[in-house]
């Protein structure tokens, strides 16, 4: 296998900033000069090969515990709009510094060739990563696919790297108006789930006119309360919802999307594809935390805490709701701890009395039960009761029957 390269695109690709200056995170392979039936064969007798990305040319071989992308270089032609419009052909024998100039970036546009023991950087990508800057390859492969408009922002968040004022141009020059829902929201969870900064790639995309072109919602927003918020949220993420990814996420999309319209927001989730995440409905968990967190402000008793908590359960949660709160600027770190204290922050305490317990005391089931029951389980929460006798006492062996 002749002219192996290792591409150093993932020391941007994916990681936290912290990776920058210390090797990839992915390990990438390029290979040149073998034909992809000839690369397929040989790569079956090294490990397990996944061949999803044989369409692509890109095969993901399981060697040694870890995943490693071997692909061909690729031409890329653009056959019609949008995202999916682009035609992806491998090609081994396009070249080292063809193959580098299809890339996106220059700091993606590295590769290390272990044959010749030289780094491969016809694009001055390390000198771009020393300077930490984003800069395009090429203007007129940049553009081919609008997908890479979206990636500078999260990028420039992420690796806390400038980004290049004609690289700036270009991106608003992309119609990020054809990408599907799904990928933008792919990048967009990238901004605001990994950089410590969320506020530093959301500006990136305002100065090039990226939101505006996403929804027109996005263009009405004042962006500095947004930045403020969104950055405010971080703590919250990698903390109190750390492990917790759905309402991590939720909260992030919160804290973006707290000034828009709540008239627009159904749309704005449709473009966003807002929807849910391994079965935690991030929808509702929006929707329940941007309707309510904004008003929660200390102080919060413990009983109003209990009572929120039930409220909350279905909509992400207490702990989502006041660290939204927090976030945007409310004096809720001392009721946020409290719910910790209470152990009310994901769930409420449930109900000491069923309906079996009423049933023993001879009220027969009904309305007037699922009442009585409600009743109970609101004194329980307000008071604090954590013994089912004093709910149940005084009430006699057929309370309210009919």
């Amino acid at each position: 296998m002749r002219d192996m390269l290792l591409a150093h695109h993932g020391l941007v690709g994916s990681g936290g900033a912290s990776g920058v200056g210390h090797g990839p995170v992915d390990l990438d392979v390029e290979v040149h000069g073998l034909p992809l039936d000839a690369l397929e064969r040989i790569l079956v007798r090294l490990g397990p090969v996944n061949l999803v990305g044989r369409a692509f040319s890109v095969f993901k071989l399981s060697l040694g515990g870890a995943d490693i992308d071997v692909s061909l270089p690729r031409r890329d032609s653009r056959v019609r709009p949008g995202h999916r419009g682009i035609r992806a052909q491998g090609d081994p024998w396009l070249g080292l510094v063809e193959a580098a100039r299809r890339r996106d970036l220059t700091v993606n546009a590295i590769a290390f060739d272990p044959l010749s023991d030289e780094l491969v950087d016809p694009f001055h990508g390390e000198a771009d990563l020393k300077r930490r800057l984003l800069r395009a390859v090429d203007p007129a492969t940049f553009t081919e696919d609008p997908l890479r408009a979206l990636r500078v922002p999260q990028f420039a968040a992420r690796f806390r790297f400038d980004v290049d004022p004609a690289l700036r141009e270009l991106c608003g020059s992309v119609p990020v108006h054809e990408l599907p829902a799904e990928r933008i929201h792919g990048e967009l969870r990238k901004l605001l789930m990994l950089p410590s900064a969320p506020s530093w790639g959301l500006r990136v995309g305002v100065e090039a006119s990226l939101w505006r072109r996403l929804h027109p919602a996005l263009a009405q927003l004042d962006w500095e309360p947004v930045y403020r918020a969104v950055d405010q949220a971080v703590a919250a993420r990698d903390g109190v919802l750390a492990g917790q990814p759905g309402r991590a996420e939720a909260l992030m999309l919160c804290a973006l999307l707290h000034p828009v319209d709540p008239g627009q927001l159904e749309s704005v989730f449709d473009r966003l594809d807002v929807h849910s995440a391994a079965g935690f409905s991030l929808r509702g968990a929006v929707q329940g935390a941007l309707a309510r967190a904004p008003a929660l402000t200390a102080p919060i008793p413990d009983g109003a805490l209990r009572t929120l908590a039930r409220e909350a359960r279905r909509m992400g949660g207490l702990r989502l709701w006041l660290a939204l709160a927090q976030a945007l600027g409310r004096d809720c770190a001392g009721p946020a701890r409290r719910a910790e204290e209470l152990g009310v922050g994901l769930e409420p305490p449930g109900p000491l009395v069923s309906g079996r317990d009423l049933k023993a005391l001879g009220m027969a089931p009904g309305p007037d039960m699922g009442v009585l029951l409600e009743e109970l389980y609101l004194r329980q929460l307000e008071e604090g009761i954590q013994d089912s006798a004093v709910l149940l006492e005084g009430l006699g062996p057929a309370p309210r029957g009919p």
